[in-house]
């Protein structure tokens, strides 16, 4: 899949950027370009949209100097936002953005459960594949572990597998990663067969790991065993139950791994 335009989410409570960092180093790699984003709201303790577009554009300026500076096209774009969570997803579809990339911190159980966090309306509801970035790592292991399901028979799981396999080998090649790849299986009389994962996915059987258990703990065991810097995982329906099993999964990895999670639609 092509990575044309990545939108980032500007922290502006924050003075360090991890996710600008992660697409600014992207971008230079593929030759994307970045769409630089920041949305506030009511909630965000500035009195008007006058006065909070006065402190924070020279902020987006700042950020899209540094990409011009080393041949990197960036666009700004400051919102005042009835509720700034819902419009990063409007903005993301307004931008046609190909992947939006946002930073991400630790939470409890309990206050993903009281308060909806941006994380989650991301994982649920944005048009784009979504990359959130976390600051243990500055990927100089370049490991990156892709969750697939092999044993998927209908179209849409099937179509979900191939493009986790295409991101994993695009961040391979942009990065010079080296992509593993994990399944988790329930069935201990049928495993997986490892040899015919690796055909399928160009890559060698011990970059191939099967666990039994459920997709979280196989992900984030594997993920701790190889100390990877980016998870891929993906999601066919995000809507009702199914849609709150999946952004529970990928919350537990958010919140119990010190990787980046990117989350394919």
């Amino acid at each position: 899949m092509a990575l044309n335009k990545i939108m980032v989410v500007i922290d502006p409570t924050q003075e360090k950027q991890p996710a600008f960092e992660r697409a600014l180093d992207s971008a230079h790699e593929t030759g994307a370009t970045l769409h630089l984003y920041i949305g506030v709201d009511q909630e965000s303790g500035h009195t008007g949209p006058d006065t909070a577009r006065e402190k924070l554009q020279p902020v987006l300026d700042a950020l899209a100097a540094r990409a011009t500076t080393i041949g990197v096209e960036a666009a700004t774009e400051f919102e005042w936002a009835a509720e700034w969570r819902k419009g990063v997803v409007a903005a993301a579809a307004r931008c046609s953005a190909s992947m939006v990339f946002k930073n991400t911190f630790d939470h409890s159980g309990v206050q993903r459960e009281v308060r909806q966090t941006a994380d989650w309306t991301l994982l649920r509801t944005a048009p784009c594949p979504v990359l959130l970035v976390k600051d243990f790592h500055d990927w100089t292991h370049r490991r990156v572990l892709a969750a697939i399901n092999p044993a998927a028979t209908d179209a849409a799981h099937i179509k979900l597998n191939n493009q986790i396999i295409s991101f994993a080998r695009l961040f391979t090649e942009a990065y010079g990663s080296d992509a593993h790849f994990v399944t988790a299986f329930h069935d201990l009389n049928h495993p997986p067969e490892a040899d015919e994962i690796a055909r399928a996915v160009g890559t060698p059987v011990d970059h191939i790991h099967l666990k039994h258990g459920t997709a979280a703990d196989a992900i984030r065991a594997t993920a701790a065993d190889l100390d990877v810097d980016l998870i891929i995982v993906g999601t066919v329906g995000r809507d009702g139950i199914k849609g709150r099993v999946v952004g529970n999964t990928s919350e537990k990895l958010l919140d119990q791994t010190h990787s980046d999670l990117l989350v394919i639609t």
